[in-house]
């Protein structure tokens, strides 16, 4: 590990206390008698220093426990979960163990995760980026310190190793297939001035952009931020839609910010006796299962989650070797399915490329 090992001893000559203080301060003993002011003052000076306690394997000469940490943001969609299971598996072949922790996009749980894993010496930490705008304090200490540290996702306001789908050619890949399909008055459908979201906010540009190099306007249309949970994005995304779908001059495709959006569109289409594709596209973003189940099947684009959980096994073990900086992006893949794809293609501009499902 390059983080320096801090020793109680170190602490206990800058607190010019006993060591036997400093342990039973630090390790939270019931036989410790310190006052409030002397307990302050060595947890500041442990603070300073960079001590972690070293909960696994105090005694072992090497520094190297074959662990690994890995911090994602929530649980709630699947696609977490295999994310997960390639990690593990890729590390485990290797010949590392893998811890794993959840934030919430909690930074408080944040900082205290990266102080668990250091705390367990793990060799490396993998994290799985959420909120890209909030950056704990924990982690720009490591990142300050090359401690091996591999994000998936891109953080917006910090400059780290990571492994990440293309989300602006994804959203570019999506707004083409649109066009092919000759759809032509086109909406998104995101949330409100969510620039904490590199994912979503470069996903919207990537449509934009090619909107803009055909010199198609693109109407802009925004929910609020809060929802959490599939069924309460997809109820709102079908409100939302309601409106959006009722006005005469209504568009005749739509780009969701995610796959769960794009079901509450479906469902507000089909209560508006609206057909897909004929009279209106839907196209999504992930290829979650809420894609495939949909009352109509809906078009998405694929992250390769599978991809970028391996290159992300394998990068970190590249950092733990000392290896080279990595920063890589994985290019999404464009599926195709009912919700755009029967519609017959525009013959001014050739075919859509993708998978038809």
């Amino acid at each position: 590990m390059n983080l320096k090992e801090v020793t109680l001893k170190e602490i206990s000559k800058r607190a010019q206390v006993a060591v036997s203080t400093v342990s039973a301060i630090i390790n939270n003993s019931p036989c410790c008698f310190a006052g409030e002011k002397t307990k302050n003052k060595v947890l500041k000076i442990a603070e300073e220093l960079g001590y972690y306690p070293n909960l696994l394997y105090r005694g072992l000469r090497n520094k190297i426990t074959n662990t690994i940490g890995i911090i994602i943001p929530h649980l709630y969609y699947s696609r977490m979960t295999v994310d997960i299971e390639t990690v593990e598996s890729a590390l485990w072949n290797n010949g590392y163990h893998l811890f794993i922790g959840y934030t919430k996009d909690d930074i408080k749980k944040e900082s205290a995760l990266i102080k668990d894993f250091l705390g367990r010496r793990v060799d490396g930490i993998i994290f799985v980026v959420g909120n890209e705008n909030g950056v704990s304090r924990e982690i720009k200490k490591i990142v300050g310190k090359n401690f091996p540290f591999i994000a998936i996702g891109k953080f917006k306001n910090l400059q780290t190793d990571f492994i990440s789908t293309d989300y602006f050619k994804g959203g570019y890949m999506a707004a083409e297939h649109l066009y092919e399909k000759g759809y032509r008055k086109t909406a998104v459908l995101f949330w409100k001035q969510d620039d904490s979201n590199l994912g979503l906010e470069e996903r919207k540009n990537g449509f934009l952009k090619f909107a803009e190099e055909k010199g198609l306007e693109v109407e802009q249309h925004y929910m609020e931020k809060g929802f959490s949970g599939v069924e309460n994005l997809i109820e709102e995304s079908e409100r939302i839609g309601m409106k959006i779908l009722k006005n005469k001059n209504r568009p005749d495709a739509i780009f969701a910010a995610n796959d769960e959006v794009a079901v509450g569109l479906v469902k507000s289409a089909l209560r508006l006796g609206i057909k897909m594709p004929q009279e209106l596209g839907i196209i999504g973003f992930d290829n979650s299962l809420s894609s495939i189940i949909s009352p109509v099947p809906i078009t998405t684009i694929r992250q390769k989650n599978d991809v970028v959980a391996n290159k992300a096994a394998e990068a970190i073990i590249k950092k733990i070797e000392g290896k080279e900086k990595i920063k890589q992006f994985i290019e999404p893949e464009l599926v195709v399915r009912k919700s755009t794809g029967s519609r017959p293609e525009s013959k001014l501009e050739g075919s859509s490329s993708g998978l038809m499902i």
